[in-house]
């Protein structure tokens, strides 16, 4: 009796979940689905492009001062002198790089979620309540990709 009993709910179990499944997608039908080719939209962004210029111009500084770095520790004559300063300089390269790293990922945070704010605001005004990148999408939903790349300079 107690398999009987088992095998019952998992029957009954199957069954609620094809009417749950069956009753969501009948509610999907009401959904409205934009499409967003997002890396045009930070291709074209100037804020991106500040972004990368800021980061390459950091560095090339970080390069130049690394060069200055390695031929001072060339012009020391002394071997224990000339270990001690590749050692400090190396220390102080790394804190150097993981300094512009982190400059530049947070900046990029910054710029991500300007982006990202400004997809969801010109979204919600037109109606849409799901946005998709376009690159994920085969088939379906309307293309903002333009009225948001005209609000992102």
């Amino acid at each position: 009796m107690v398999k009987a009993k088992s095998k019952t709910n998992t029957n009954t179990n199957s069954s609620n979940k094809t009417n749950t499944t069956t009753s969501n997608t009948s509610n999907n039908s009401s959904w409205k689905i934009a499409v967003v080719d997002v890396m045009s939209i930070i291709n074209n962004s100037q804020d991106v492009a500040t972004l990368r210029q800021n980061h390459a111009v950091r560095s090339q500084e970080l390069s130049q001062w690394l060069q200055l770095a390695q031929a001072e520790v060339n012009n020391q004559t002394d071997a224990q002198t000339k270990q001690n300063l590749f050692q400090k300089y190396n220390a102080e390269f790394a804190q150097r790089r993981n300094l512009v790293n982190q400059m530049y990922q947070q900046e990029l945070a910054t710029v991500d979620q300007n982006i990202s704010k400004t997809i969801i605001d010109e979204a919600n005004k037109l109606g849409y309540n799901m946005v998709l990148a376009k690159n994920v999408v085969v088939c379906g939903g309307d293309d903002i990709t333009d009225e948001v790349r005209k609000l992102i300079k």
